[in-house]
């Protein structure tokens, strides 16, 4: 889908207004607070920002080739008062 918007000034910046049936083509909500937004050389390309969640989060760093460093997990220790 591919339309003609006009660009409007806003403050010190421009703006333009997306129609809501453009939106909803891509999947952004009323609701989103924020969108992705990238720029190349002659675009700029706008998507919805959804929040990552927090298993991609916990393991983004995760390298699968290296082995699990199984000397900095602490086993615990006994627990609990000695019998003798």
């Amino acid at each position: 889908m591919e339309e003609a918007l006009k660009l409007r000034k806003w403050g010190n910046s421009n703006a333009i207004r997306l129609p809501k049936e453009m939106l909803k083509q891509v999947g952004i909500t009323p609701n989103d607070d924020e969108v992705s937004v990238n720029v190349t050389n002659d675009s700029i390309i706008i998507k919805p920002k959804k929040e990552e969640k927090l298993l991609n989060k916990l393991f983004k760093d995760y390298d699968s080739d290296q082995p699990y460093p199984f000397e900095v997990v602490n086993k615990g220790g006994a627990i609990g008062k000695e019998l003798y």
